[in-house]
């Protein structure tokens, strides 16, 4: 079964590096959509399940991944997909405010391509219960 990775990323050129890190993967489809209005919109039109992932990224026009995140996990239909902030943020306020609003994990966007194809890879591999130990010790992966 062909997993999907959902991005939620108005930045082209880092959806673009997002999918090319996926397509090195095996079974994982690349879904891209520029804001929160298109993400709820492809959730109502496609099959997704808590072995799919959805990234999302903080800054983005219309609805951003604070409010993006509240209503995922507020909605009974979407509250089991795992849900990882994709941003360029490291601050420790955002990292605090994606663990508390229930994102899975905090992925301060990766500036080397081979370091994000792994992360991938592991987030591809691991089980919800073992991705934070899965990931420990790349840089990019923030942890409260």
């Amino acid at each position: 079964m062909t997993r999907k990775f959902l991005l939620v990323d108005d930045d082209i050129d880092d959806a673009n590096i997002f999918c090319e890190a996926i397509n090195q993967i095996r079974c994982i489809e690349c879904i891209t959509t520029e804001n929160g209005m298109e993400l709820f919109d492809l959730l109502s039109k496609h099959n997704f399940v808590n072995s799919d992932v959805i990234f999302l990224d903080i800054n983005m026009p219309k609805i951003d991944g604070w409010e993006c995140l509240k209503q995922l996990k507020n909605n009974p239909d979407y509250n089991s997909i795992p849900v990882i902030i994709y941003s360029t943020s490291s601050a420790k306020k955002d990292i605090e405010t994606a663990y508390n609003l229930g994102a899975q994990l905090f992925l301060s966007k990766p500036e080397d391509f081979r370091e994000l194809t792994k992360i991938l890879e592991v987030v591809a591999t691991s089980s919800q219960d073992s991705l934070l130990r899965n990931l420990k010790g790349y840089k990019c992966v923030k942890i409260i």
